[in-house]
């Protein structure tokens, strides 16, 4: 009998670890940085693109892809532009580094290029076994094309009660925005039932702590902002000061640093991103 339960317990962790596949991999990127980038920006995006790169060789990728088009109108003349914006998520999470980065720095006819070569251990990501319907509101109306000073909302239902964030990602400035939960809340994530739909960013949500409608604006021709919606059936914190404080903005780099680390705690978090284009009046 002894031996009976050892051998059900050595194939229950090899069931589990086999569906986790922790792993140790390494990779290498170069990084043909742009004039109005500095050295160390230079660095940190050569590092985090040879890990992604070395997940996406693993386990594979997730790509998505987001086709606009719009017409721009002068006093004499009209002329139309189409964009196509390409979203790819890998199937795994970084976990650790297992070596320091190598960074080997050259130029190339003035131009600066950066190689890092990285290894650390690895999980791939597994499937959330629940359903996710979300869209964004353009003054009431389904879509995700915009233009200055249109009210913003997102429609969002799950098939399990948990828990969600909403964030706005302007990489122009690099940039996070914390839209949900509201300022007013106490650092943790937003609950949600799976009994009903939510209108959030909108004075049909209850919880709502403003008087005015959310409002979208660009001080650009076009603009094209990242929508980062984080759900979770297991609660998660919000990014926080050192005093234990609700950060409703933070860096580009420290939100992801943040959202990793959740990433990491939590295997069946699901982060879906949405591109919201923008338009000048």
């Amino acid at each position: 009998m002894k031996r009976a339960v050892l051998l059900l317990l050595s194939l229950v962790c090899v069931s589990v670890v086999s569906a986790q596949r922790v792993q140790t991999i390494s990779g290498e990127y170069t990084y043909y940085a742009p004039e109005n980038v500095s050295l160390e920006q230079a660095k940190r995006t050569a590092i985090e693109r040879a890990k992604i790169e070395a997940i996406a060789a693993e386990f594979g990728t997730n790509i998505s892809q987001t086709n606009t088009s719009s017409v721009v109108n002068s006093d004499t003349e009209s002329s139309s532009k189409f964009s196509s914006i390409g979203l790819t998520e890998v199937k795994g999470d970084w976990l650790a580094d297992t070596k320091e980065p190598v960074i080997v720095i050259n130029y190339d006819d003035g131009m600066l290029v950066v190689t890092a070569k990285v290894e650390g251990k690895v999980r791939e990501r597994v499937n959330a076994e629940y359903d996710l319907a979300i869209s964004t509101l353009c003054n009431g109306v389904e879509s995700e094309v915009f233009r200055n000073n249109d009210r913003f909302a997102v429609r969002f239902r799950t098939s399990k009660k948990g828990y969600i964030a909403i964030f706005l990602i302007d990489d122009n400035v690099e940039q996070a925005y914390c839209l949900l939960p509201y300022e007013t809340a106490d650092g943790t994530s937003r609950e949600v039932s799976n009994k009903e739909e939510y209108i959030f960013l909108s004075t049909q949500d209850p919880t709502y702590p403003y008087r005015e409608e959310t409002i979208l604006t660009t001080d650009r021709e076009i603009d094209h902002n990242r929508l980062i919606i984080i759900f979770s059936t297991n609660e998660f914190y919000m990014p926080l000061t050192d005093r234990g404080e609700f950060l409703p903005e933070l860096d580009l780099e420290s939100f992801d640093k943040w959202l990793n680390k959740n990433r990491v705690r939590d295997e069946y978090m699901s982060v879906i991103t949405k591109i919201l284009e923008i338009k000048a009046n």
